[in-house]
């Protein structure tokens, strides 16, 4: 298995990883989430994007996971601390592949890119219910840091 830098060329199995990834999404929130074309020109702005990065593991003569990983500031207000942190957009490894470790080794990677760039940590948000997401990540030293709540108006 390699985690390398995704190009140009990975684009078409860059998009069918992200709609299977948004079609689990629908199922597990469909409150939240809706499918939606997953478009070029957005993957062409992560990989053309200094503050950001689109990772692929390949293993078994394909790719079959990715991590996009972008370089984010606190907010610009007098009661926040300031810092640069990383956020993990994206991580997700297609289900013929997991428990493999390319998930671990996705997020290995994306946490060496955004410490190489100065990020102090890294976060990401998951569905309350993907209980899987909570174990993985708490499992590598995830823990939650605000809770974002919502109610009907």
């Amino acid at each position: 298995m390699r985690i390398r830098d995704a190009t140009e060329t990975d684009l078409g199995v860059i998009r069918r990883l992200l709609d299977e990834q948004n079609a689990f999404h629908v199922d597990l929130a469909p409150g939240f989430f809706r499918i939606g074309p997953t478009g070029a020109e957005r993957i062409r702005g992560v990989l053309d994007d200094s503050e950001a990065v689109l990772l692929v593991a390949e293993h078994a003569g394909g790719v079959v996971g990715l991590a996009e990983v972008r370089l984010t500031r606190t907010k610009d207000l007098p009661v926040l601390v300031q810092k640069t942190y990383a956020f993990l957009q994206e991580l997700y490894v297609a289900e013929a592949f997991r428990g493999q470790g390319i998930g671990t080794e996705l997020l290995h990677a994306a946490r060496a890119w955004a410490r190489d760039r100065g990020a102090g940590s890294i976060r990401t948000a998951v569905v309350p219910t993907n209980d899987s997401a909570r174990r993985f990540y708490a499992k590598h030293g995830f823990a939650d840091t605000m809770i974002s709540l919502e109610a009907d108006i």
